[in-house]
């Protein structure tokens, strides 16, 4: 950590105090964490009722099933210009 902080000019002194400081805030500003869950059945439901942050403090992306057609019109629409070989 020492390099990188002096190469920043975050820890002037590079007491270890400082040294901690600059990596834990290292830590807060690239650590990101991917959580899957499946929403169906009661394990998810007592998940998030035993942890509130799950919900409260994230990012919540659903993804649900395309339908036939959607999957065939955006494959025609990015693949359809391509010449394929027989």
């Amino acid at each position: 950590m020492r390099p990188a902080a002096k190469n920043e000019n975050r820890c002037p002194e590079g007491t270890p105090q400082q040294l901690f400081s600059y990596f834990v805030e290292r830590c807060k500003n690239f650590l990101h964490i991917v959580l899957c869950f499946s929403p169906i059945g009661d394990s998810f439901r007592n998940r998030v009722r035993n942890f509130p942050s799950l919900v409260n403090c994230t990012t919540i992306d659903w993804f649900s099933e395309w339908p036939k057609d959607a999957l065939q019109s955006v494959a025609e629409k990015f693949l359809g210009e391509i010449e394929m070989e027989e």
